[in-house]
């Protein structure tokens, strides 16, 4: 049932980058072909819960898309906060994904993308162990949630915070002035500062530094190069694997100060299943080790 759920939810992902799209090449002022200008006009007016798909709006989609206005705004994306940032495989994939009998793909599902709001707890047996994975959106009306859950929660043995190594360069929604990751940054230094972790020494800290590929393929324009050096004078570009160059930069910025903190930090790429299941295999491995030595058992 939830693998069929995600053929409305990626179907509305569609929706909502192409109104982005949309809206951004406005703010850029690219301007798209003559008989384009009223499909603009649609998403521009659309509310994407309340629209439902049809041949008519998938004709819409793809017409637009074909646009050189909305290409050239999609390749500029990079530079600015999109939700949709694999819209290029959605519409690669659209016919399938719209197809009457289309069931998703593992892939498929991975690039699903849906706001968390409140709390979602995911239950499964690995190697039988029972494991509870609590899901809380980063949105700053959720993180007030956090806390409360750790506190709250003694069963919580570790926590994981997930910050995107693409957004060094992404102006954020929530505070002018201030990049997506800058904010990410600060968030995380609230959370080792908040109560709930200073009297829970057991809790397991783990960061996750996602979009590694999104970082690496950033990595290869000059401008963007030139931004994220200004900004992480520590990457070396020149270094053996400068993608790990630039990945340990960022994580000696989220670290900070908090040396008193021992922070498990890991590369991921949460579209790399063989990657996701090694980082999940050691960070089962870790919170175990843990809650021994926490129980005065040494590892």
């Amino acid at each position: 049932v939830e693998v069929h759920g995600h053929k409305e939810i990626l179907l509305q992902n569609v929706l909502i980058g192409m109104q982005e799209l949309v809206k951004q090449a406005e703010k850029l002022e690219y301007h798209v072909q003559g008989e384009n200008r009223k499909h603009c006009r649609f998403f521009n007016q659309m509310t994407v819960v309340e629209t439902e798909w049809n041949d008519k709006i998938a004709e819409k989609v793809t017409t637009l898309w074909a646009d050189p206005a909305i290409q050239k705004t999609w390749k500029a994306a990079p530079g600015f906060q999109l939700q949709m940032n694999h819209m290029d495989y959605l519409m690669e994939n659209l016919e399938r994904i719209s197809h009457p009998d289309y069931v998703p793909t593992n892939e498929d599902v991975l690039r699903a993308r849906q706001r968390t709001t409140g709390e979602h707890t995911t239950s499964f047996v690995i190697d039988k162990t029972g494991w509870d994975l609590i899901d809380v959106g980063g949105q700053r009306p959720e993180r007030a949630k956090w806390e409360t859950i750790i506190d709250t929660k003694e069963s919580v043995n570790a926590v994981i915070f997930f910050g995107a190594l693409d957004e060094f360069n992404m102006q954020s929604s929530e505070e002018v002035g201030k990049t997506k990751m800058e904010l990410s940054i600060q968030v995380f230094h609230e959370v080792l500062l908040s109560e709930a972790i200073s009297t829970r020494s057991s809790i397991t800290l783990l960061l996750f530094l996602n979009k590694t590929d999104l970082l690496e393929s950033k990595l290869k324009n000059e401008d963007d190069v030139k931004t994220f050096r200004n900004l992480f004078p520590a990457y070396n570009p020149e270094a053996e694997n400068p993608l790990i160059s630039a990945c340990d930069a960022v994580r000696d910025k989220f670290i900070g100060d908090f040396t008193e903190h021992i922070i498990y930090t890991h590369y991921t790429c949460a579209l790399n299943t063989s990657l996701m299941q090694s980082v999940f295999k050691a960070v089962r491995q870790t919170i175990f080790d843990n809650r021994l030595s926490s129980s005065g058992v040494r590892v």
